[in-house]
């Protein structure tokens, strides 16, 4: 054995020596039998923000996972070991055995073992749908509901995963970026400008049409008392439909969507460019004129907001694909030789005028960007399962820990929303170490890298708000604890008197 590793290297009963040449010299490198460490030197902070506010518990104690051997894990082994995955950016279940031996994330996370990635998935084959369903859609309540206290926009939007193999629910349908490719369909649902998710559903590839949104749509709206619901519904041209419409207007709801240009709304274009119109100026190079119009299907008159911008690069007569697979045509209209227009028809059921609308709108756009971090820097991209069901049930825990990382960076940077590609860098590029000593233990943590002092001093600053939370308001509840930390997260948006808990365990709590 010596022969094989080298006259300066030994390997002796298991232990490992060897001497190896650097640039800078010669270093002895030996196994550290000291004290345990681990790659998440976060950790501690992380879990004692969701530990206190009762985010953690919450989900493994009413998780309706079951097991009946006596070998199998326990339910928080399996969960632990998800949460875990997931903060670490990984896209496979296979990818949870670079966790394995990680004693000191299990301690942190009250784990008995970090379980293997057969062990996760049999345990999320074993959880049935509708239990599932139901556990899930009471933990991302548990999370959002003080929120809703405060005024916010719900943005509906699809996204398409496009898949490889087969799967359950792999379907064609419309994908801009791999025609004839099958795929998944998430149907999602935001709080805007806080970039929290409230639920996903999962989708065949062929149920891309908003229509596909009604039933977990109306079931969200209808669950809320009247002052928790959005202040306005925000959607696509795929939510511009008369079933939609109708289901806002029966609940009284606000709603916002862009509308396709069919025949009858090329006509009121044609007829507001004559002289006798005045457009107003609508912001970001965009003119708009107000109109009120009936279409085909429609059972009322709606107002619409007909926005234009002129787009001289814009051949005459030319086609785009609209996210439900049609057409949409001549969406540049000539007036004149030299002048081409680019439209947007929004339809709305509100008060505001043409400008909101239409700075409304555009701030519709941030989903794409939640699309953009959720797929490339979390798990939407991946996990993909034979089995649909346990697809559904991954994509929310993703999602719910996309909210919970979230939450944590925002303690951290109230002012703005950190994307995981940088967050991970600034606050995950750390190791930390676990020693016993007297009856206690002590955690260090070493951070890298060039912002390594501000890191841990925003680390300090978390522990010790939440700390505060414990030692100055020990009569303080679970549900009154998240909701003080939201209040801190979101400061920036002035929620700091509006964001109150809603209930107190399994009590609700009237509004005061």
């Amino acid at each position: 054995m010596d022969e094989l590793i080298g006259a300066d290297s030994k390997s002796i009963n298991g232990e490992f020596k060897c001497r190896v040449t650097t640039p800078s010299g010669v270093v002895h490198c030996d196994k550290d039998n000291g004290s345990p460490i681990t790659l998440h030197g976060y950790l501690p902070h992380f879990v004692q923000y969701l530990h206190e506010s009762g985010q953690y518990e919450g989900l493994i104690d009413n998780c309706p996972l079951e097991y009946r051997s006596n070998n199998a894990p326990e339910v928080k082994d399996v969960l632990g070991t998800v949460i875990l995955s997931i903060l670490s950016g990984h896209t496979r279940y296979s990818h949870a055995a670079s966790l394995a031996g990680d004693s000191v994330a299990a301690e942190l996370l009250n784990l008995n073992k970090i379980v293997s990635h057969d062990s996760i998935e049999r345990g999320l084959d074993k959880i049935d749908e509708d239990d599932g369903e139901e556990w899930l859609r009471k933990v991302y309540r548990k999370m959002y509901e003080p929120l809703l206290t405060t005024p916010y926009i719900l943005d509906l939007d699809p996204t398409v995963k496009v898949l490889y193999g087969h799967q359950e629910g792999a379907e064609v349908g419309y994908n801009p970026q791999k025609p004839g490719r099958r795929s998944h369909c998430f149907h999602s649902y935001f709080i805007g400008s806080l970039r929290l998710l409230l639920d996903v559903e999962v989708h065949s590839g062929n149920e891309t049409a908003g229509s596909y949104s009604h039933k977990r749509l109306w079931s969200l709206i209808d669950e809320l008392p009247v002052y928790m619901r959005p202040s306005l519904i925000r959607g696509d041209i795929g939510y511009g439909n008369e079933a939609t419409m109708f289901g806002c207007e029966k609940r009284n709801q606000p709603f916002l969507f862009k509308l396709k240009q069919s025949a009858n709304i090329k006509k009121l274009i044609s007829e507001l460019e004559t002289p006798d119109h005045n457009w107003e100026n609508a912001g970001d190079g965009w003119l708009g004129h107000e109109a009120k119009i009936k279409l085909h299907g429609w059972t009322t008159a709606r107002r619409v907001a007909v926005l234009k911008r002129k787009h001289s690069d814009t051949p005459e007569h030319f086609e785009l694909p609209l996210q439900s697979g049609q057409l949409e045509f001549q969406l540049a209209v000539p007036v004149d030789d030299k002048i081409v227009y680019e439209y947007q028809i929004l339809v709305t059921n509100t008060e505001h005028d043409i400008p909101a609308l239409a700075q409304l709108y555009r701030d519709r756009g941030d989903c794409e960007n939640n699309f953009d971090e959720l797929k490339n820097h979390w798990g939407w991209g991946g996990f993909n399962s034979r089995k649909l069901k346990r697809t559904q049930i991954m994509m929310r825990l993703v999602g719910l820990v996309y909210n919970w990382w979230n939450v944590f960076c925002r303690l951290a940077e109230p002012e703005k929303h950190l994307e995981a590609s940088t967050s991970r860098k600034l606050y995950q590029n750390c190791a930390g170490r676990l020693t016993k000593t007297g009856g206690s233990r002590i955690f260090y943590v070493s951070a890298i890298g060039g912002e390594a002092e501000r890191v841990l001093q925003q680390f300090t600053r978390i522990s010790n708000f939440i700390s505060g939370l414990i030692s100055t308001a020990t009569q303080l509840t679970k549900e009154e604890k998240w909701a003080a930390i939201l209040r801190e997260a979101f400061k920036s948006f002035g929620y700091e008197d509006s964001i109150k808990p809603l209930s107190d365990g399994c009590q609700n709590l009237l509004p005061l």
